[in-house]
């Protein structure tokens, strides 16, 4: 079994905000349960490459294929 989070902390760090840094706190705390919808929140995580693939796309053609076929 369980025991459950001691959030005493919590509460008095809460209890310590001016009503204007409680509200921005609750508009925060509201995204973190519930996130906004949107088309893209798969990519959001997604960085990209460390390296720009499009300017390295003839080296990794040769290293696949061959160095004389790479650039046909």
């Amino acid at each position: 079994m369980t025991s459950a989070y001691d959030y005493r902390e919590l509460h008095e760090l809460i209890d310590r905000l001016e009503p204007e840094q409680a509200e921005e706190l609750h508009r925060h705390a509201l995204r973190l349960v519930k996130p906004a919808p949107s088309r893209f929140r798969i990519l959001r995580s997604f960085d990209g490459p460390a390296t720009d693939l499009g300017a390295r796309a003839k080296d990794i053609a040769r290293a696949e294929i061959g160095e004389d076929d790479a650039d046909r």
